[in-house]
């Protein structure tokens, strides 16, 4: 008698099984490639089906291989069960996002970002938050295509967030098209040291935009993750 010493041999099935439970245990195999808990019972309940009964199995070997069934039944149950509250809390947190962004129309926000919207309706702002006063910041404006177009300079500045505005032209005066636009920023204090400062989003939420289930706050005509936002305030 063929006995199933691991669950890895449960594939090639006992020897000496009648040919109807050969069509059955090739049927279910050759429609999947993973075993599953429900395959490890039926395989089981074959092999007992099927054994010689003047040399059953022995005790130990039965004991092992039920075992084997109910960590895989274990196993199986633990990854559902993740997955499935993986999912639960996907959705929530959507839905209490989305609800929450709709409040936020009509107040001012600080967000994460780097972004410029240039339309024919709006004027872009460049945002930033400096760690400590700085002597002089470097504000530079790329096209889609990374290249740069526009340099611009603030001198004696604060410490805190500062905006501000692009009139939408390069260095030489030319006016740009409209589309999509990035900025970086960087300042130096009084010694020529370069000192700390990030570029943000800053302004208000006039409205909210969904896609793909995920709610974005318009802004200055751009579209802002709400995953992105760093401060709220009223406007």
């Amino acid at each position: 008698m063929n006995t199933i010493n691991d669950v890895s041999q449960l594939y090639s099935g006992p020897s000496n099984a009648t040919e109807s439970s050969s069509n059955n245990t090739s049927n279910l195999f050759s429609t999947q490639s993973i075993m599953g808990k429900d395959d490890f019972l039926f395989l089981l309940v074959s092999q007992l089906k099927n054994q010689d009964p003047f040399e059953p199995m022995k005790d130990t070997e039965f004991v092992s291989q039920l075992a084997q069934f109910s960590s895989l039944e274990q196993l199986q149950n633990l990854n559902d069960n993740v997955s499935s509250n993986s999912q639960l809390d996907y959705l929530l947190t959507q839905t209490i996002s989305n609800s929450l962004a709709t409040q936020l129309i009509g107040k001012e926000i600080k967000a994460n970002g780097n972004s410029l919207e240039l339309a024919d309706d709006n004027t872009p702002k460049v945002s930033f938050k400096l760690d400590s006063p700085a002597s002089e910041v470097t504000i530079k404006i790329y096209n889609s295509d990374g290249t740069l177009v526009r340099t611009m300079t603030e001198n004696d500045t604060e410490s805190g967030v500062h905006t501000v505005d692009w009139d939408g032209k390069d260095d030489n005066g030319t006016t740009l098209g409209n589309g999509q636009y990035t900025y970086s920023v960087s300042a130096k204090d009084t010694s020529g040291e370069s000192i700390s400062v990030a570029p943000l989003e800053v302004g208000l939420v006039e409205g909210v935009s969904y896609s793909n289930g995920i709610a974005y706050l318009m802004v200055n005509g751009q579209k802002i993750n709400f995953g992105d936002v760093i401060e709220i305030s009223e406007g």
